[in-house]
């Protein structure tokens, strides 16, 4: 019983301690999404798929760059 609070403790401080990076890159999901915009009015699919992995490895650079810094 003992074990099962404690790991309920941990998961929520685990949790609570992830929330606190997805709110500074919200700037990159936004990006993201106006990134993924452009990308599905491409009309080939082989270079919307493309676009949307550039738009993927962009967010990780973004991401990157404001929790990690240059």
């Amino acid at each position: 019983m003992q074990r099962c609070i404690l790991l309920a403790i941990f998961v929520l401080a685990a949790m609570s301690a992830s929330a606190q990076p997805s709110y500074a890159s919200v700037g990159c999901a936004t990006g993201l999404l106006d990134c993924y915009q452009h990308a599905a009015n491409i009309d080939s699919f082989w270079y919307r798929w493309a676009a949307g992995l550039d738009c993927e490895l962009d967010f990780v650079e973004c991401t990157r760059v404001k929790l990690v810094g240059s």
